[in-house]
């Protein structure tokens, strides 16, 4: 199989076996993912709406922790302001609403892609923006109808990266900002807990980036400007316990879905469409 970033046909180098897949590396780029890769229609059948609520598929409870994403996001939404974003804002992979709300409360025209169909209506309900219960790559994007758009924490999923940028970038109007986020595979937090890094988690993230193979993935779709910003990783209590062997009752319940941002784990990139 060749690598879904460069395109390389050779055979890829072994990297990591962990929870029952393999992990390899393209011997040109550098891009890890699961060997082998999934279809596109296999990995988007694990993002329903009970994605939100299993610790062991994906989230604890997500509505529950919303309060620990929303600190983030809006930290994130101050540094696209320092860029100049503003208009019409399209968040892809919006779960339940929590960064629309934000947006919209700084004057975003905001609206969502969610492919789980009761959680994207939480979202339409609780941010009062347009969400389509649709997956990215069967989304109508019309060319250049949006200034900014949004990807945190989706790209890691996707077995097409190069496709999903594109069809972003033609989205964006000229000089319109992407805003990624991704799992850094390359910061000290992975190099440091090795198998045991949290993030590794082969049934859901299928490709891991690192600050070389993000900018070239945003260069290969045809974003200029790259640049990587501080960004906190933020976790809940409870959803610290549960990815940790830390005993469950030592976290009293009134704490379990606050939370913190950890200053690591997280790459956070913006680029420019041309």
């Amino acid at each position: 199989m060749s690598c879904p970033l460069c395109l390389d046909a050779r055979p890829a180098r072994h990297e990591l076996d962990v929870h029952g897949s393999t992990l390899v590396r393209c011997r040109r780029c550098g891009l890890v993912r699961v060997d082998p890769l999934p279809t596109a229609a296999e990995a988007e059948r694990l993002y329903d709406d009970a994605y939100f609520r299993d610790a062991e598929r994906g989230y604890v409870d997500y509505v529950a922790d919303e309060r620990v994403f929303r600190s983030e996001f809006r930290r994130r939404l101050r540094v696209l302001a320092r860029l100049g974003a503003e208009g019409r804002l399209l968040d892809v992979g919006c779960a339940s609403g929590a960064l629309l709300t934000e947006a919209k409360a700084r004057g975003f025209d905001a609206s969502g892609l969610e492919p789980a169909p009761a959680t994207a209506r939480r979202a339409a309900e609780v941010s009062g923006c347009p969400v389509s219960a649709v997956a990215l790559r069967d989304a109508l994007l019309a060319p250049g109808a949006y200034d900014v758009i949004t990807l945190f924490d989706v790209l890691e999923h996707l077995v097409d990266p190069r496709a999903a940028l594109r069809r972003l970038r033609l989205a964006l109007a000229p000089g319109g900002l992407l805003a990624v986020t991704v799992p850094d595979y390359g910061g000290l937090w992975a190099h440091l807990s090795g198998s045991r890094w949290p993030f590794l988690t082969p049934w859901e993230h299928v490709l891991y980036f690192t600050r070389r193979t993000l900018t070239a993935a945003l260069a290969t779709a045809g974003f200029e400007q790259v640049r990587f910003h501080p960004a906190c990783t933020p976790l809940s209590f409870g959803t610290l316990v549960a990815k940790s062997p830390v005993p469950a009752a030592l976290v009293p319940p009134f704490l379990r879905h606050r939370g913190v941002g950890l200053p690591a784990g997280t790459l956070f990139a913006t680029a420019r469409s041309v």
